[in-house]
């Protein structure tokens, strides 16, 4: 062998000792593909859920109290009725022990749906004795840090309506509800908290005789999805747009007994169909993707970062929602079959409201860490904040 090839030989044993050596420091890593070639996700590591504490908050009795609802990153409200008939908005701030009046209202309502996102209004039907015999409620906004009140609208009560139909778009600008006609027919009103107008739509695409539960605005104002049942048939949702002053539908599904549907952004919802599949569609590519087999209810946070969601084993768990992805998966409640949840503005909390399964049992147990809970009532609310 001459030299020249002795050189060869050396640079080519070189060479394959350098590679190996970088090899040996490879490491296996998972790369999500996002929906679209524009979507990239972000890098946020170290996402996974650890429980800091476990509150148990006062009991809710039916008769008395309205379920919670978050107003703040460290507080909750809730209605109160009085053994007059009075009603106040009462707050809890952390460790939820001790309620402090926040607001008397002079008029009725039987829960904190009218309450916004960002806790700034709570909107609400205010009437008299005359006012209800001739079937009409003037729709109030009160805004809570102050107590002044704007009228809206005066609303015909309608036997197809919902008794929560009143809600809040996800950033807290626009407010929507039904209303009658004078043909006798329901109609669409959106408030615009910003510019402080109303607008009304029609709806022809749907049965005169359709029961209407809620409906709710896209961040944008564009867009709505109404849940509706018809006699004869399954409860479903609508998603539509507006065209003018009618609303035009664009996608219909069924729904599962809790009724939710919401939106992931602009152009995309999750929903529950009815075999408890957790969905989500795309009006974009009208592509439907299953981001779980078996869901019973979900609550999404308000950046949509996160989602909560309830399984079959009666046990609450989060996971961090990317694309059609749900990302480290962690129980956080067992033993507990939630019928309301919601994540707290900062996202650092989850609210979970609910029933043990059955009687005679001991109370739920957090899946981490083990903390003993009993209560003697039914019904029963647990705040799980998070370690991140």
């Amino acid at each position: 062998m001459n030299i020249k090839h002795i050189r060869i030989g050396l640079c080519l044993g070189f060479m394959l000792l350098i590679l190996s050596g970088c090899m040996s420091r490879l490491r296996p890593e998972t790369i999500i593909i996002p929906d679209t070639a524009e979507e990239v996700p972000e890098d946020r590591g170290g996402e996974a859920f650890e429980i800091r504490t476990l509150y148990r908050l006062p009991f809710m009795h039916e008769k008395s109290t309205s379920e919670f609802r978050w107003s703040s990153p460290e507080s909750l409200v809730r209605v109160y009725w009085g053994d007059k008939g009075n009603q106040t908005i009462e707050q809890y701030a952390t460790p939820y022990e001790k309620s402090q009046k926040l607001l008397d209202l002079d008029f009725y309502t039987t829960d904190l749906t009218g309450l916004s996102p960002d806790g700034r209004y709570f909107a609400g039907l205010r009437y008299s004795k005359n006012d209800v015999d001739a079937g009409e409620f003037s729709l109030s906004l009160v805004t809570l840090s102050d107590g002044t009140v704007q009228v809206i609208n005066t609303v015909h009560s309608v036997a197809r309506q919902g008794p929560r139909s009143l809600a809040w778009s996800d950033n807290s600008r626009f407010l929507s509800y039904f209303s009658l006609s004078e043909q006798d027919e329901t109609e669409i009103n959106v408030y615009d908290a910003e510019s402080r107008t109303k607008k009304s739509y029609t709806m022809p695409d749907l049965n005169k005789t359709a029961y209407f539960y809620s409906i709710k605005l896209s961040d944008d104002g564009s867009s709505a999805l109404i849940v509706k049942a018809e006699k004869g048939k399954l409860t479903s949702f609508v998603l539509g747009r507006w065209k003018g002053s009618q609303f035009v539908s664009e996608y219909e599904h069924t729904l599962n007994d809790n009724l939710q549907v919401d939106w992931l952004d602009k152009d995309r919802i999750a929903f529950v169909g009815t075999d408890g599949t957790l969905f989500t569609y795309d009006r974009r590519n009208a592509g439907v993707s299953v981001l779980l087999d078996q869901a019973g209810s979900f609550a999404l946070s308000k950046d949509r970062q996160y989602i909560a969601y309830t399984t079959e084993e009666a046990t609450v768990d989060v996971a961090k929602l990317q694309g059609n992805n749900l990302l480290n998966k962690k129980s956080v409640y067992r033993g507990f079959v939630a019928s309301q949840m919601a994540w707290s503005p900062d996202n650092g909390a989850l609210l979970i409201q609910g029933r043990k399964p059955y009687d005679g049992v001991s109370a739920a147990q957090p899946a981490a860490p083990k903390v003993e809970l009993y209560d003697s009532y039914n019904l029963q609310s647990i705040i799980a904040t998070f370690q991140r």
